[in-house]
């Protein structure tokens, strides 16, 4: 049987930690029929309040469940790059990495399409915004506007076949996937800090030939508790001037 690595990537997740960490592993028995045992990996990323705390009792009371700790803030690039490493240490051909925000923004269930997508021949599949049958609850207006014009952008900027959702954080990887674009890239792969991040790691595998598919989910912003910690101004800017720079073979 093959492992599905759950990489939930925290940053003062105190409120979001526990009851995600628990959709993950009421999915286990659906897992299992469709040949996958579950990890959940928890990375900290020196949160200032009680999230690392949350994920060690959840570590103690499920043996699926397992912390991995910064010593200090590396932000979301930091966070999904030590999920790439720890994915590739730990897995083999076969596995699968599914990343998603440690926010409970994002329901597991979804997982099992993506799995279907995969058995279909994609080698990366995101849980996209902008598939038909997809939802968007409890974002503000503003936020939807700046990511349709994101979206635009980004697809005539960047061209990857079958992807619209440039920037959503939960996606399914394949081990040969991401194996091949450590090799291309090394510790390159993941250059930037921010939630460009996301972007640049998808068209890396883009570059590393690598290919995609899409499957539509809910985004339930009105499920996270705290306030985000997304800069919208200065993350614009970011993703703006990286898609730029990987058009251009810059990074």
């Amino acid at each position: 049987m093959n492992t599905l690595f759950a990489c939930l990537p925290c940053y003062n997740e105190e409120e979001n930690i526990i009851p995600l960490t628990l959709g993950w592993l009421e999915q286990e028995e659906a897992l299992k029929k469709e040949g996958f045992s579950l990890q959940v990996v928890a990375i900290d990323d020196k949160s200032t309040d009680s999230t690392k705390e949350k994920i060690t009792q959840l570590e103690r009371e499920h043996p699926q469940v397992h912390l991995v700790a910064h010593e200090k803030n590396m932000n979301l690039g930091g966070g999904v790059n030590t999920a790439v490493t720890y994915f590739l240490q730990h897995g083999v051909p076969g596995d699968l990495c599914v990343l998603m925000d440690g926010d409970n923004t994002h329901d597991p269930k979804y997982v099992h399409s993506m799995i279907q997508a995969v058995r279909r021949g994609a080698d990366v599949v995101i849980a996209s915004r902008y598939q038909g049958g997809a939802e968007v609850h409890g974002v503000p207006r503003h936020r939807l506007l700046l990511s349709d014009g994101a979206k635009l952008y980004y697809s005539l900027m960047l061209r990857v076949p079958k992807v619209k959702d440039y920037t959503c954080g939960y996606r399914a990887y394949t081990y040969q996937s991401l194996q091949r674009a450590r090799k291309k890239y090394g510790d390159k792969l993941i250059t930037q800090r921010s939630f460009a991040c996301m972007m640049e790691l998808l068209y890396k595998l883009y570059r590393s030939g690598c290919r995609f598919d899409e499957v539509p989910f809910s985004l339930r912003y009105d499920n996270k508790g705290g306030e985000s910690k997304m800069r919208v101004l200065r993350t614009m800017k970011d993703s703006l001037k990286t898609a730029w720079q990987l058009r251009r073979g810059k990074i």
